[in-house]
């Protein structure tokens, strides 16, 4: 073996173990890539909670931005935004491989624009929709060497397995959490109906339809949850949480969601959900019977597979809430449902989650030593 040969392989070894030692002494840090999205999501939201809880883990947080200049989301809670935040272009900015990043699904052109960095690189799988949005045909995830996943439900699990080989990837699930500022009203709730949507269309369509059929109903409001300011803006979600709570009912409408936030935030609320029931359907309500045969729970609030049925869904249960007639069972299987959707369970298991990357990544380091040193 030359001078030459000898001298790189001791100086890889030397960069190696001066990540083992990072990794030892919490110095390597955490890169999570956010994307621009104006309306209220919870893939930002989520981003910024793992964010928050690795930092209390004690290493050290990056948000990496598409564009200089970024403001973080004025819905999301300032202690869990409070973060540096770098470009992603930005030229100061060096990788280990002691670091891990973490990429959403819908930087899927992240996944490829990184994959020669050295360091860890972490799936964050929240939508099946935005999952190939970025990618050309015939591509995907681990061509771009990305092999970890962390997802938010079993069912985004299995669909995602259902379409690739399930020797490629090691999927983590958490279960995604409720801020504990969504909770029940002590105060009798109004008969006003929250009504959000992916497609504002679909939303109008359902209000005006609903005043068509039921004129006597003209007088019930329906809350749009965003400010009273002209034009309106996105509520900050403590302040959605509020309004949603004094509202005896709500219409969500958004198909291509892949977990569904706001029924869980209605059920933690006390508020009975009317939904359109989206192509991935929400877990916390499947219910399978012992023929392995799949539905929606009973006492769920109500689920549809027909958008146009929706006015009259809204108009049996306002007239039940008018009449007093809401059975005490639907209350209790929401709260039910919606129980175990803490932040303080959806942190317990990502610091797990996160925990186990971090000693896989030692590990590997450690073995690529080892593995230098057989072939000198």
């Amino acid at each position: 073996m030359s001078n030459k040969t000898e001298s790189l392989i001791d100086e890889k070894q030397q960069k190696i173990t001066e990540s083992l030692a990072k990794i030892e002494n919490k110095t390597n840090k955490f890169l999570f890539s956010i994307p621009e999205i104006n309306t209220p999501s919870a893939l930002i939201y989520e981003i910024y909670f793992h964010a928050t809880t690795v930092k209390k883990m004690g290493y050290d947080v990056i948000i990496l931005t598409e564009k200089e200049g970024f403001t973080p989301p004025s819905y999301i809670e300032e202690q869990l935004t409070k973060h540096t935040h770098k470009p992603m272009g930005g030229s100061k900015l060096s990788v280990g491989p002691e670091d891990i990043m973490v990429i959403p699904e819908i930087h899927s052109n992240v996944m490829e624009q990184t994959k020669d960095l050295p360091c860890l690189r972490i799936g964050l799988l929240q939508s099946f929709d935005y999952m190939l949005n970025a990618l050309v045909p015939g591509t995907f995830w681990n061509n771009f060497g990305i092999k970890n996943i962390i997802t938010t439900s079993n069912t985004l699990k299995d669909l995602f397995l259902q379409f690739t080989h399930k020797d490629l990837f090691d999927i983590d699930v958490y279960n995604i959490g409720l801020p504990v500022y969504f909770q029940k009203s002590k105060k009798p709730q109004k008969p006003v109906i929250s009504i959000v949507g992916r497609n504002p269309n679909d939303i109008t369509k359902i209000v005006k339809l609903f005043y068509t059929k039921y004129p006597q109903y003209r007088w019930v409001s329906f809350d749009a949850m965003l400010t009273n300011s002209n034009p309106p803006e996105p509520l900050r979600r403590t302040d959605f949480a509020d309004k949603l709570k004094n509202n005896f009912a709500a219409v969500w409408v958004d198909r291509i969601s892949s977990f569904g936030t706001f029924p869980l935030e209605c059920m933690k609320s006390g508020v009975i959900p009317i939904c359109h029931i989206p192509d991935v359907i929400p877990e916390y309500v499947v219910e399978t019977n012992k023929d392995d045969q799949k539905f929606i729970k009973e006492n769920a609030g109500v689920w549809t597979n027909s958008y146009y049925d929706i006015p009259d869904y809204i108009g049996d249960i306002l007239t039940r809430f008018l009449d007093d007639n809401i059975p005490d069972e639907l209350y209790d299987s929401m709260d039910k449902i919606a129980k175990p959707y803490t932040q303080a369970q959806s942190e317990k298991s990502l610091k797990k989650i996160y925990d186990k990357h971090i000693e896989n990544r030692y590990k590997t380091l450690k073995n690529s030593i080892s593995q230098e040193n057989k072939k000198q």
